[in-house]
């Protein structure tokens, strides 16, 4: 029977873990304390939904937000004698995490296609976790220079201001199916006790990150939003260097830069206004333009979101 236009089709949006023994490993990694709140973000066949069962105990709540309703059925048959388990059928970037306290936790192996508007929603200050542990492409948040060291990420430098992260476990491709073309690694992601920029100042930061992304210090988008003596200021007693892009400054460099803008630049703030939208409009359309070229994360054809697991 040929399918509807509006079918779902989920088997090759996600690369699954197919160990049991390696599931179980990475979330003994997250040292989920008995008792807890845990999110899993598309619990699939419920490999990991199984070890999570087993790490928040009788006590504990383990929350499946599931897109596929064939996915979501079979997770409730399989966890119907689990009170613990409470399996939801939605799309998690509508589903709307303030129905959790400050204190719950994500475990989840993330679709890559929709990997930076997921983060952004799932780490928004107003209701974002306590932790996470989320296996994600290594070049989300670590990139590399012509030397061959780590380097920020625009995504990493939006989420540390507010998270302390670190790679928990790298992983090999064939531990998945369909192995991926890319390295993948279970990222760990910690709240600070105090935030390096107000909750309250998030929106901002993300339209100025987005604004001066695209130049490097000391140029073009830098000279609108920063006086030359600001600059100068910058760059002589922050670690901002100058002539290049964000991806080679520190996290420090960064919110010193952004607490001068909004300390003494308000006038300017009308420039940056509505970059972030801007920059998610371009990233989707890059993604469009990926999936019909075939450029994919996986070996296998990459549907769109709404096709995903």
């Amino acid at each position: 029977m040929a399918k509807k236009p509006n079918d779902v089709d989920l088997r090759y949006t996600q690369n699954f873990l197919h160990s049991k023994t390696l599931v179980a490993k990475i979330v003994k990694l997250a040292t989920i304390p008995a008792g807890s709140v845990v999110l899993e973000i598309g619990g699939g066949a419920g490999i990991i939904t199984h070890q999570l069962v087993d790490a928040v105990g009788r006590d504990g709540r383990v929350v499946v937000v599931e897109l596929d309703k064939n996915f979501a059925r079979k997770l409730r048959d399989t966890f119907k004698d689990a009170p613990q388990v409470e399996i939801i059928t939605a799309d998690i970037l509508q589903f709307d995490l303030t129905r959790f306290d400050a204190h719950y936790r994500v475990f989840a192996n993330i679709p890559f296609s929709i990997t930076a508007t997921l983060l952004e929603h799932l780490f928004d200050p107003q209701h974002a976790p306590l932790s996470a542990h989320l296996i994600l492409q290594q070049d989300t948040l670590m990139g590399t220079n012509k030397r061959g060291d780590t380097t920020e990420t625009l995504k990493s430098l939006m989420i540390k201001p507010f998270y302390e992260i670190e790679v928990a476990y790298r992983f090999n491709r064939i531990d998945f199916n369909p192995a991926p073309s890319i390295d993948t690694a279970l990222f760990s992601f910690t709240r600070r006790p105090e935030a390096l920029i107000q909750a309250s100042q998030f929106e901002v930061y993300k339209d100025f990150m987005a604004y001066v992304s695209k130049d490097r210090v000391g140029e073009g988008v830098w000279k609108r939003v920063f006086s030359k003596k600001q600059l100068t200021r910058l760059t002589d007693q922050t670690e901002l260097v100058m002539n290049r892009g964000i991806k080679s400054q520190s996290l420090n460099a960064i919110v010193d830069a952004f607490q001068i803008f909004v300390g003494h630049n308000q006038s300017k703030l009308s420039l940056i206004q509505g970059a972030m939208s801007n920059l998610r409009d371009e990233q989707q359309r890059r993604e469009k333009m990926n999936r019909a070229g075939g450029h994919h994360a996986s070996k296998q054809r990459e549907p769109t979101y709404k096709r995903k697991k």
